[in-house]
This record gives structure tokens, sequence and C-alpha cells, in this order.
């Protein structure tokens, strides 16, 4: 994606699918829960914000129950007004501090429930797009420190500081209460940020009561290794499958809501007789307006010019193949001239319309095309 509001280059990581498995996610995949923007969203709550219903129109009044989640691109876009309501980064810190366990959902109760914290570490990365998480975090070892990194699900540069410091925020928070009453001072070394933002620097030593330290090569939790051999007191193996299965089924379900979407909507394009609607008809009986029928093919990835094109050529391949003149097909294609549609033809297939027919048709008929 070419970020319109950003100007960068957004590109694709590895996502998550059931069994730990991976899959490309595009930024339209509505796979998102509300999870991630609880603390913006209680913030919101809190002072009042007139514009808060504008944030996240995927999660407001009854459309919760009919969409669930929410794109990348979505989600950006609500992220993006709400920085700018709020006058910059403090936001991160602020919607941070307000999530914690509950805010990981199925999730979070597979993390209490293993036996060690790096149990509940593994488990938490295997599935964390079930809590949302618009970052990749990985756990890592190296000598005798451990480290919980951030790595982009996205290449956008614009919203990551405000990921990284709102989900490491949220993953300490939850590691504080999955520990209680050991205090997390005990095994959080440092936080190292991948940015500049000396302004934050007292209120981000704050949140993580520790040394924070700005511009490093990767943003990441440091602990000392031997936290991850800590054991918890909630721990229940049978919690702990009851979980697993949960995060299983959410992750499936996601999954195959979005493409089970995907599918009817495209579907929903085509009249009964395989022709492609016009865009304002599909809108009028789907009870859409334009606009909202244009947000939905994005997030499906669906491009209706793409579509014309493809049913365009095969009608022209059909019609070249029973031996009609180009002129004719050009006539009801609905192309200006003749002329129009043998540089469209050339652009779909590499070669002029009598070249196709030539290759593609039986020797007798080959001199239709060539009088058309």
């Amino acid at each position: 994606m070419t970020g319109a509001d950003s100007g960068h280059d957004i590109q694709c990581h590895p996502g998550f699918l059931p069994g730990g498995s991976t899959r490309t996610p595009t930024i339209h995949d509505a796979v998102f829960p509300v999870l991630p923007f609880s603390g913006v969203l209680a913030l919101a709550l809190e002072q009042d914000w007139q514009e808060r219903q504008l944030f996240f129109p995927s999660f407001s009044g009854a459309a919760t129950s009919t969409q669930p989640y929410c794109s990348y691109v979505e989600a950006r876009e609500g992220l993006q007004l709400a920085l700018r309501h709020h006058e910059g980064l403090e936001l991160a810190v602020l919607s941070g501090a307000r999530k914690s366990l509950p805010h990981l959902g199925a999730l979070g109760l597979g993390m209490m429930s293993h036996a060690t914290v790096g149990e509940a570490l593994t488990f938490g990365m295997r599935y964390q797009l079930v809590a949302g998480s618009m970052l990749q975090f990985r756990t890592e070892a190296d000598g005798d420190e451990a480290s919980m990194t951030a790595h982009l699900l996205f290449d956008d540069p614009e919203l990551a500081p405000f990921l990284a410091i709102d989900h490491m925020a949220t993953a300490l928070n939850s590691l504080r209460q999955i520990l209680a009453p050991l205090p997390v001072s005990r095994l959080l070394k440092r936080v190292e940020l991948a940015f500049e933002a000396p302004a934050l620097a007292s209120s981000l030593a704050a949140l993580f009561e520790t040394t924070v330290v700005f511009g490093a090569d990767r943003s990441r939790l440091v602990f000392d290794a031997r936290a991850l051999s800590l054991r918890l007191m909630f721990h229940n193996a049978v919690s702990a499958e009851v979980a697993r299965e949960a995060c299983e089924r959410e992750l499936a379900a996601r999954w195959a809501e979005r493409e089970s979407t995907g599918a009817s909507l495209r579907q929903r394009l085509f009249g009964a007789d395989g022709r492609l609607l016009p865009l304002p008809a599909v809108a009028s009986s789907m009870g859409l307006s334009l606009r909202s029928l244009h947000r939905a093919l994005a997030r499906e990835g669906i491009r209706y010019s793409d579509l014309y094109e493809q049913l365009g050529r095969q009608r022209a391949e059909k019609l070249l193949l029973a031996g009609a003149s180009t002129s004719t097909i050009a006539e009801t294609l609905q192309f200006s001239d003749q002329r129009s549609f043998v540089r469209a033809f050339e652009r779909w297939t590499g070669m002029s319309p009598a070249a196709w027919r030539r290759q593609n048709a039986a020797p007798q008929a080959v001199a239709v095309i060539e009088r058309g």
C-alpha cells in the first residue's frame, strides 16, 4: 500500500493462522479486534471526546455484532485521528497505561495458566493475533539476557512509535499481573526504543518503571534471562489447554469470516447472467453508500477495475473463438472503436486479436478475424 495519508509504502510481513502457521495478510484483512484500541477508546470516554465515534467506526453501535474486526487501514486511520486529537505520542503512554491482562482476551487466560514466564511468553507469541497485536513480538535470548522484541507487522514508520509504546506497555502490565505479587522490577532490566522521544523520557520511565533507552536498533523489553524460569502462581494445565483451544477456534473463525466475507461480496458484484453489475446498483442492493462499498471492496482486496477487465477479456476470447470480427467484438464490449479494443486486447494477452486467434482457433476460422 502506498500510504495516502503518510507518504510511506506499507508492506506486509507474515501473520498468523491456526496451528501457529503463517500467512501473508494484506492491509485490508479485517483481523484486528477492538482489544488493541481499548486504551484509546477508554481515554476518549474519560475525556469526553465528542469525535470518539469517528475513530473506530467498525466497532460503533450495532456494527460490532456484524463486523467485530477491522483492517490495518481502518485501524491506522482511527489512530491517526486520535493522535492528531491528542496532539502527539503521549497518547501511547496514556493508552498503554490503561491496558493489561483482561485486554488480551483468551490469550490472557492462556498466558496466566502456564507454568513459567517462558512458557507464558511462548504461548503469547504464538497466539498474539488473538489479542489483535499490530506488531509481531518474538522472545529472544542472548547470554544472561532475554528480550521481548517488537517487529513491525507492516512497514509503517509513522505509526511504529505509537504501536511500540502502547503494545509493550500492555505486555508489561500483563506480566505484572501474571507475576503478582512478585515485583516486576526484579526481572525487567531496561526498555529499548528504536526511535527518539526525549520529551516522553520521564513519563516512559514511570510507565515502565525502569531505564528507557532511545535510538536503539529495535524496540524491546529486556529481562534477566533467569526470569523465564520463574514459576507462575496461577498455573493450571486444564485452563491452559482450554485457552489454547479457544485461541485456535478464534483464529480459524477470524480468517474464515474474512475469506467468506470476501467471497460473498465478490458474488454480489455479478448479476444472474454472470455479468458485472454497476457499482451504484450493487451499493443500492446492499443498502450501502457508494463510498462504503468502495471501502468494503478495498478492505477485501477486491479491485472492480480488474474484474471488469477480466470479464472483458473472457468475453472477447469467447467471441474470437466463435469467429466474430474485431469490429463486432469492439461494439459488443462497448469500446469506442475497433482500435481501442485491439489495444486493450494486446494489453491483456500480449498479442493482437488476430495472433491470438491464429494460436487458439481451428485453421478454417482464422480468415474471419483477419477480415474484421
